[in-house]
Protein backbone atom coordinates (compact mmCIF):
# COMPACT_ATOMS: atom_id res chain seq x y z
CA UNK A 1 0.00 0.00 0.00
CA UNK A 2 2.78 2.49 0.79
CA UNK A 3 4.93 1.29 -1.80
CA UNK A 4 1.92 2.67 -4.51
CA UNK A 5 1.40 5.93 -2.73
CA UNK A 6 5.15 6.85 -2.58
CA UNK A 7 5.23 5.55 -6.44
CA UNK A 8 1.93 8.11 -7.12
CA UNK A 9 3.55 10.59 -5.45
CA UNK A 10 7.17 10.26 -7.47
CA UNK A 11 5.19 10.06 -10.57
CA UNK A 12 2.82 12.92 -9.73
CA UNK A 13 6.04 15.26 -8.68
CA UNK A 14 8.19 14.07 -11.88
CA UNK A 15 4.83 15.49 -13.96
CA UNK A 16 4.81 18.68 -11.85
CA UNK A 17 8.71 19.15 -12.80
CA UNK A 18 8.52 18.44 -16.13
CA UNK A 19 6.56 21.54 -16.94
CA UNK A 20 9.34 23.09 -14.80
CA UNK A 21 12.43 25.17 -17.75
CA UNK A 22 15.35 24.22 -17.55
CA UNK A 23 18.09 26.15 -15.10
CA UNK A 24 19.49 28.94 -16.69
CA UNK A 25 22.81 28.42 -14.71
CA UNK A 26 23.86 25.24 -16.93
CA UNK A 27 26.14 26.72 -19.34
CA UNK A 28 27.83 28.87 -16.88
CA UNK A 29 28.28 25.88 -14.05
CA UNK A 30 29.64 23.63 -17.16
CA UNK A 31 32.19 26.30 -17.94
CA UNK A 32 33.46 27.10 -14.11
CA UNK A 33 34.26 23.41 -14.49
CA UNK A 34 37.13 23.96 -17.23
CA UNK A 35 38.58 26.74 -14.88
CA UNK A 36 42.00 24.93 -13.34
CA UNK A 37 43.02 27.50 -10.66
CA UNK A 38 39.29 26.69 -9.01
CA UNK A 39 40.61 23.57 -7.72
CA UNK A 40 43.49 25.73 -5.46
CA UNK A 41 40.79 28.42 -4.49
CA UNK A 42 38.51 26.01 -3.34
CA UNK A 43 41.49 24.59 -1.21
CA UNK A 44 41.85 28.52 0.84
CA UNK A 45 38.37 29.64 0.60
CA UNK A 46 35.91 26.00 1.36
CA UNK A 47 32.84 26.94 -0.57
CA UNK A 48 30.89 23.95 -0.46
CA UNK A 49 31.89 23.79 3.16
CA UNK A 50 30.08 27.33 3.65
CA UNK A 51 27.21 26.24 1.50
CA UNK A 52 26.60 22.90 3.57
CA UNK A 53 26.39 24.68 6.89
CA UNK A 54 24.87 27.35 5.40
CA UNK A 55 22.47 24.88 4.63
CA UNK A 56 22.25 23.37 8.13
CA UNK A 57 21.76 26.93 9.43
CA UNK A 58 18.72 27.69 8.03
CA UNK A 59 16.96 23.76 7.92
CA UNK A 60 17.62 24.96 11.88
CA UNK A 61 16.27 28.28 12.12
CA UNK A 62 13.49 27.46 9.86
CA UNK A 63 12.16 24.27 11.89
CA UNK A 64 12.52 26.72 15.30
CA UNK A 65 10.22 29.34 13.68
CA UNK A 66 8.03 26.65 12.11
CA UNK A 67 7.93 25.16 15.57
CA UNK A 68 7.16 28.31 16.75
CA UNK A 69 4.46 29.40 14.72
CA UNK A 70 2.64 25.92 15.57
CA UNK A 71 3.11 26.20 19.37
CA UNK A 72 1.42 29.96 18.73
CA UNK A 73 -1.34 28.50 16.62
CA UNK A 74 -2.46 25.96 19.42
CA UNK A 75 -2.07 28.85 22.14
CA UNK A 76 0.76 26.97 24.02
CA UNK A 77 3.28 30.30 24.29
CA UNK A 78 2.59 33.85 24.30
Amino acid sequence: MLMKIKAALIVLANTLLAFLPDSPFTAFLESMEKIPALGYLNYFIPVPMMISIGEAWLVCVGTFYLYQAVLRFVKLIG
